[in-house]
């Protein structure tokens, strides 16, 4: 018997192993032959020439029908995959040529699509016109799939799946204060000193509970009594500004507060991060020109507020 993966491997054997799928595909060399434009005779020719390189029965033939045989099964469901991946890999060719276009339906968290998404979306519009953007900034966490969007926003550790992701920087949160708050309080050296402050906490509207302050070397540190609660992120920043108390947030909410010193990072030492900050897709979805630039625009837009 011939060697069979020299004999498969080699462009002579290509036109048989296509005719040979297409027949097995149609039921017969004259249907086959109608699908990829040559005659009948043509395609069973084809198809001897490939079993006589691999030394296999690859269909048995009646004056009515093809038959597939066991050799020949294996061989097909092969086959037909490797011609499949050869389709997908023309068509996303055929993609990457056209120039981005269309309707895209985009979800992320309000308080980052407020404060980075939306700013950078009319340079985004600038660069491609005809993209059409839908962007739902929604805090819960959304069913990719059957919610049709074709890019997401992921904050924290996430899940394993079948989607694609990109992280594109770390989730990081800053615990800060008013000036005035701080002169009047006091400054928190350790976190166990925030005990005695009064501790504005956000409420996740997934559980209805507040979020637990998260501190690097503070694994001892017994939960923290929030003095009020809010569900909206960026009334957070509102209650420190305003004096009320302390508050922990994502860098991107506060971070530009704390340059001009509208508020005051305390507690740096025990700055952590909390996962990551994810692109998320539909393995499929990145295929499109579209969605290919806004995820390459909004990774670098991002990234540049997280670092």
């Amino acid at each position: 018997m011939p060697d069979i993966m020299s004999s498969i491997v080699s462009i002579e054997s290509l036109s048989g192993l296509v005719a040979f799928s297409v027949a097995v595909e149609t039921g017969s060399f004259a249907a086959a032959g109608r699908k990829l434009g040559l005659s009948a005779s043509a395609v069973g020719k084809a198809v001897e020439r490939l079993e006589a390189r691999l030394g296999l029965r690859l269909l048995n033939r009646t004056t009515r029908s093809l038959a597939v045989t066991g050799e020949g099964d294996i061989l097909y469901r092969y086959v037909a995959r490797i011609l499949k991946e050869l389709h997908d890999a023309e068509q996303e060719l055929h993609l990457v040529q056209k120039a981005p276009r269309g309707r895209i339906k985009v979800s992320v968290p309000t308080v980052l699509g407020r404060k980075i998404i939306m700013p950078a979306l009319l340079d985004f519009r600038i660069r491609f016109p005809d993209v059409t953007t839908e962007i739902s900034l929604d805090d819960v966490k959304v069913d990719i799939i059957n919610g049709g969007y074709d890019v997401v926003l992921r904050l924290g550790e996430l899940d394993d799946s079948t989607l694609r992701a990109r992280r594109i920087g770390p989730h990081t949160f800053i615990t800060c204060a008013s000036p005035e708050y701080l002169a009047h309080r006091g400054t928190p050296q350790t976190p166990s000193d925030l005990h005695n402050h009064c501790c504005v906490f956000y409420r996740f509207p997934t559980t209805g509970r507040p979020e637990v302050w998260a501190f690097k070397n503070s694994l001892q540190l017994t939960p923290i009594k929030p003095s009020v609660v809010l569900n909206d992120g960026e009334a957070l920043a509102s209650a420190a500004l305003g004096g009320l108390g302390i508050i922990q947030a994502p860098s991107y909410l506060v971070s530009e507060d704390i340059a001009a010193g509208r508020l005051q990072a305390v507690l740096a030492d025990y700055t952590d991060e909390r996962g990551s900050v994810s692109l998320v897709w539909p393995p499929m979805s990145a295929r499109a020109p579209k969605v290919r630039a806004f995820i390459d625009f909004m990774a670098e837009r991002v990234s540049q507020k997280l670092y």
